[in-house]
This record gives structure tokens, sequence and C-alpha cells, in this order.
């Protein structure tokens, strides 16, 4: 019976998930399912249900429990030997594993396009009785007669794809959560409050070693004329920029943050002054390179955000990024204590302002 019941869902795949789409356009969110029903999420749900009918024909779940007995008789034929396998080829994943992973997919891809947890979970809802009612249109009549000793087990293989899905969203969600707890939205670097917590951990983990500690503060030189000029979204790309060049100089083991509105800062762990000279030299030389599309802000129809007729159809300006001025402080040579790590590369950073910008200051 479970290889009918197997049978009439793989031959039902793209039945079941064309009657599922529609249902789920008919809803209150239509015009958010129209736009989210993707090629991924449609091309996603079919391959979850040909694995999820392989597992059924093979009477098996994710948590090791089998089918009813009395469903998975022994074969009158002979056991078929498994073809031996090449050497360092993996074995395939069973059939519920693949399902599983294909449910895990969707959770991702939901939370991705901001759906709530209720509607991921009325799709499974949706899911489940349209695919019982396809089973029950196409069964046999002896099938119909034994129903009741296989839905409790096709029923927990759909309640463990809701719960992989369930658990993938909410995986995505915590991970999301933690990245914007610690990640300047604009920049994507971290934020201040991270730097503070991680130079605390550097420092501590610098007096176990005895490894020197360096730490970086930047500042972007004239920004503002940058935002009278272009506006402030061209000032923000700017920002992004600069941040995108840092993020590039560093390594694995560096932390770089976006410290306040222009200015950043960044951890050199097991740096000393000398070789943090070198950073500074590559990021002052890769921001000299650095240059960004943008429209002045004179050329907008006032009020509007709009270009005015006598700019329209011409190509942005490629601007050149402002330069940025550098201070540079090492624990223990300079400071015993963040704060005052802090403080020291602080007043270098504004040495280098007083002296001319675009330089580094130790």
């Amino acid at each position: 019976m479970l290889k009918e019941i197997a049978s009439i869902v793989l031959d039902n795949v793209d039945g079941i998930t064309r009657a599922w789409v529609d249902e789920l356009r008919g809803t209150d969110r239509t015009e958010i399912h129209n736009q989210l029903l993707t090629a991924e999420i449609v091309n996603g749900m079919k391959a979850t249900l040909a694995s999820l009918a392989d597992a059924i024909g093979a009477g098996e779940s994710a948590d090791n429990r089998s089918a009813p007995e009395v469903l998975i008789a022994p074969s009158v034929e002979p056991p078929v030997k498994p073809r031996p396998r090449s050497r360092g080829t993996a074995p395939l994943a069973r059939p519920i594993q693949r399902a599983l992973q294909a449910a895990s997919s969707h959770g991702k891809i939901r939370h991705a396009q901001d759906f709530q947890i209720h509607e991921v979970i009325y799709e499974y809802v949706v899911l489940r009785q349209i695919l019982w009612e396809t089973i029950r249109a196409n069964a046999s009549p002896e099938t119909h007669r034994r129903m009741a000793e296989v839905v409790p087990y096709i029923d927990r293989l759909l309640d463990e794809l809701v719960l992989t899905t369930v658990e993938s969203f909410y995986s995505a969600s915590v991970r999301d959560l933690e990245k914007r707890a610690i990640r300047d939205p604009l920049t994507q670097l971290y934020n201040k409050e991270y730097f503070t917590q991680r130079l605390g951990e550097e420092m501590r983990r610098s007096l176990r070693t005895g490894d020197p500690l360096t730490i970086a503060m930047i500042d972007m030189d004239l920004l503002k004329e940058i935002n009278d000029t272009y506006g402030h979204q061209a000032g923000d790309a700017v920002i992004v920029a600069v941040a995108h060049t840092i993020q590039e100089t560093c390594r694995r083991s560096d932390v770089p943050c976006r410290y306040g509105g222009d200015e950043f800062a960044v951890i050199l762990p097991e740096t000393t002054k000398t070789q943090a000279r070198f950073f500074a030299e590559r990021v002052l030389r890769s921001v000299r390179n650095v240059s960004v599309p943008m429209r002045a802000a004179n050329d907008k129809v006032a009020g509007t955000g709009t270009p005015s007729t006598s700019t329209t159809g011409k190509l942005p300006l490629m601007a050149p990024v402002p330069s940025v001025s550098m201070g540079i402080a090492t624990f223990p040579e300079d400071a015993r204590n963040p704060e005052t790590l802090l403080a020291k590369a602080d007043a270098a950073l504004y040495r280098a302002k007083r002296g001319g910008k675009n330089r580094v200051s130790y």
C-alpha cells in the first residue's frame, strides 16, 4: 500500500504544487504571494514532494521509526544486492533526508522574503490538505479500506517537514538578530558597542600571550563638502565605499567597525606599531583610488529629489572619495587600558588632521 501511495504522490507532484500555488494566491496576501512564489520556492516544493514520495515508498522517517509493520510486509522477490560504490564517492542521502533538506531551504528562503511564521505554517496546512485530497482521489478501493493504517505515518512525515522548516526559519531569524546587534546597518562593519567589547577581550588576550595589540582610528576628510555638493545620500554612498575599502584591507583576525558618522576604528591583534604603519599606508593608498558615481545636488529640481530636464540622461559624475586621516596607538606601549588606548589613538588622529589630512600619525 505504501508503494501505491508513493506512486500517487510522485505522479501528481506538478498537480499538487500547482494547486498549492493557486490556493496561496487566493489568500489575503494575494499580491505578496504573486511576487514571492518564485521559481525557487515552487521548484523547491516539487523537490520536497518527490523526496517525500520516495520516503513513503521506503517506509522511513527522520526519527528512524518505520511505517506500521503491517504495511511493509517482506517482499516475495529476492533481495537486490547493492551495487558497489566507487571509491571516494559519498552515498546518496536517504529520501527523507533530501525532503528535510528541501524543507530547511524553504524556511530560509521564506525568512529572507520577510514572511511571518504563521504564514509559513499555513503553507503546510494547505499542502497537507491538497496532498490527502490527491491521495484519496487516486487510491484503489483496497487502499481506501486500509487508509487508517497509514494516515498516522504520513502525517508524521509531514510534521517532520513542518518542524524542519520552522526550525530553519527561526535559526535564520536568530542569526539575523545577532548580526543586527553587532553590525552597523549602513556599512555592515561591526558597530561601536561590539568594538568596545572586542577591544577589552583582545587586550586581556594580549596580556596573557604577551603579543602587541594596535588600534587604528580613521576619519574621513571633507565629507561635509560631499554632502553639500551631492547630498547626504551620496555622502552615505561614500561612507559605504570607504568602509568596504577598509574591510578589504583588513586581515581575517582584524576587527573593523564604524565608530561614528564618518569615523572608523580597527583592532589589529598581534600587530606592532611598525606593522600597523604598513596597514595604514595600504588604507590611505586604497582610498585614494576609490570613486563613487553621484549627481550634484543642484542638478535636481528643488524639493523633488529628481533630476531637472537640463541633466536628464546625463551619466552620473564619478566623484573621488575624500581622503582619510588616521591615528594609531599600541598596547602596552602607549596605554595599559582600553579607555587610554582609545584616547591616544584619537589624539594621534587629530594630529594627522592638523598636519594637513590624508596622512597617518602615531
